[in-house]
């Protein structure tokens, strides 16, 4: 294992545990939540927490020492386009970077653009060195690229970088596939509520596609979920997308289940907006795996107990190891290649 890449994953884990006694880290915090809405306190602890666990020494030492990594200055300089969708999502890229010796342009997304500066600030006072990262606005004279966005904005990164090798991720969902509401624990449905509300569900790991048997009984899942996430509908906008989505349903008298916090609407679709939530019914689980094998390059994550289908324990979903990589694309070993 690489000692100084070793040194500097330990910087950013330390770093990170200042968030509640630097200064500089705690406004951080408040002004990403007045820069950004989405970004609640909750949200940013939660992610904090995830992060904390991610880089635990143990973890840490598994994650190098099953990649061969090296910290020594690569020629090429590397160009990273991060998402903003939930807090600190660009630094497991930013991160991957660093260990592997890389000059970074970083172009961070306008909406999480204060708490990875801080974070990525922290972590080089304790190195007592930069690393070698320039914040930018356009990404020029690079040599390889990793560029997060939407569908959209994922064929114009197929063109603009169609002659440099290249990580270019698109819109991705995640699914859970559940058997009778009777066999799954309070523990369990609390879980997979996680896997649903964690920031507001906007991550690329939430939840969005419920695969349920044919006689599923949601209201075993409502009073549960309610008691911690019924609170999301005192969330300005967390609410305006619950009433205008509703509002569409009730007008194109579309059948639905309210749950007065969350909508939810049958149909086979991966992709739902926030505040509502798919579903689709199966008579046999290999209709589920059918569907999975079709859009696998679309489904992130696969979350699954108490079935035949093999995903991640609910309540996991949105706590990614460090080996957990978007798109099942291994970036430590890319970028080390």
């Amino acid at each position: 294992m690489n000692n100084s890449a070793a040194r500097i994953l330990k910087a950013f884990a330390d770093a990170l545990d200042l968030h509640n006694t630097h200064p500089e880290f705690i406004e951080a915090k408040y002004q990403a939540q007045i820069h950004n809405p989405w970004f609640t306190e909750e949200s940013i602890a939660n992610s904090i927490g995830g992060w904390q666990h991610a880089l635990n020494e143990e973890s840490r030492l598994k994650w190098l020492e099953s990649n061969r990594v090296s910290a020594d200055s690569k020629s090429d300089k590397l160009g990273i386009i991060g998402a903003g969708n939930i807090p600190f999502v660009v630094m497991h890229d930013v991160i991957s970077a660093c260990v592997s010796g890389y000059s970074l342009n970083l172009k961070l997304s306008s909406d999480d653009n204060i708490l990875p500066k801080i974070w990525i600030s922290l972590a080089e006072e304790i190195l007592g060195d930069t690393l070698k990262i320039n914040y930018t606005d356009q990404l020029k004279e690079i040599d390889r690229v990793i560029a997060t966005g939407s569908n959209n904005t994922h064929r114009y990164f197929e063109y603009y970088f169609r002659d440099k090798p290249c990580i270019l991720r698109k819109n991705r969902h995640s699914v859970a596939v559940l058997p009778m509401a009777s066999e799954l624990t309070e523990s369990q449905v609390m879980g997979l509520g996680e896997d649903v509300f964690a920031y507001f569900g906007m991550g690329c790991r939430n939840v969005t596609q419920l695969f349920i048997p044919r006689e599923f009984d949601f209201a075993g899942l409502f009073p549960i979920w309610e008691e911690k996430y019924g609170e999301l509908i005192n969330h300005h906008k967390y609410v305006n997308n619950y009433h205008y989505h509703k509002a569409l349903l009730l007008m194109n008298l579309d059948p639905h289940i309210d749950a007065g916090f969350v909508l939810f609407k049958e149909r086979n679709t991966l992709h739902a907006p926030v505040g509502l939530v798919n579903y689709t019914y199966y008579d046999e689980i290999s209709e589920v795996s059918q569907y999975i094998k079709e859009h696998e390059d679309e489904i992130q994550c696969i979350v699954s107990e108490g079935t035949s289908i093999d995903g991640l324990p609910f309540g996991t979903a949105q706590k990614p190891e460090l080996w957990d990589y978007a798109d099942g694309i291994n970036t430590l070993e890319w970028l080390n290649t």
